[in-house]
């Protein structure tokens, strides 16, 4: 092999060597450049991870939390529910303690008007009565008081008419006797008229007897 040959060849195997080591520099830092990219997507798939496994533990309270929300929901439901049937229960209770009420007002109402009229029976027969017995008692003493006069009267008009008839007869003469004779049609008018008033007097007595004794006989109103 001649000088310029082993040149040439050394040059070649030169070349050669430089070229692999120019590639074997670049591949390397291909290599480290994936590498790295590798490390970041490795990196941001962590950060991932953990974004999820954040998102997730999130979601679960929100779960948690919307079931007791949920749960709560469903009670207050449920005591509303309850409210409003105990509600409409005392609705109907006060209905009815309304109805009994009102029956009991009414009832009341008209034991009221009752006792009312029985009231006002009962003064006005105490009324009635006092004016019954008073007017008993002016006829009672009327009728006495005439009873007196009438028979005053009659012994007037006796001794009148005794004395009429010894004047008539010529045994009397005197000034009281012939008055008495002069008088003895008018005392006899006069004690008839006495005796009739007395007789309509007793009638109206015996009248207001038998008027308080129907009283008497009535009896008092029931007290409550």
């Amino acid at each position: 092999m001649t000088s310029t040959n082993k040149k040439g060849a050394l040059l070649f195997a030169g070349g050669l060597l430089l070229g692999g080591l120019v590639a074997t520099n670049h591949w390397s830092s291909v290599e480290n450049s994936i590498s790295l990219q590798l490390d970041d997507v490795k990196a941001e798939l962590s950060e991932t991870k953990v974004a999820l496994a954040e998102a997730q533990e999130a979601l679960a309270q929100v779960n948690v939390q919307g079931e007791a929300a949920t749960e709560h929901a469903e009670s207050l439901a449920q005591q509303l529910e309850e409210k409003q049937a105990e509600i409409t229960a005392l609705k109907a209770t006060l209905g009815e303690k309304s109805r009994a009420y009102a029956g009991k007002a009414g009832a009341l109402e008209k034991t009221l008007e009752e006792k009312s009229v029985a009231i006002a029976q009962l003064k006005k027969r105490v009324t009635d009565t006092d004016v019954l017995y008073a007017e008993r008692y002016r006829l009672t003493k009327a009728v006495s008081d005439l009873n007196e006069k009438i028979l005053k009267g009659a012994h007037k008009l006796e001794l009148s008419q005794k004395a009429c008839s010894e004047f008539k007869k010529g045994n009397s003469w005197n000034k009281v006797s012939e008055n008495d004779c002069d008088n003895f049609n008018a005392l006899k008018a006069e004690n008839s008229a006495m005796i009739e008033q007395f007789d309509h007097l007793s009638s109206d007595l015996d009248k207001v007897k038998r008027e308080l004794s129907v009283f008497g006989n009535v009896p008092l109103p029931d007290h409550p």
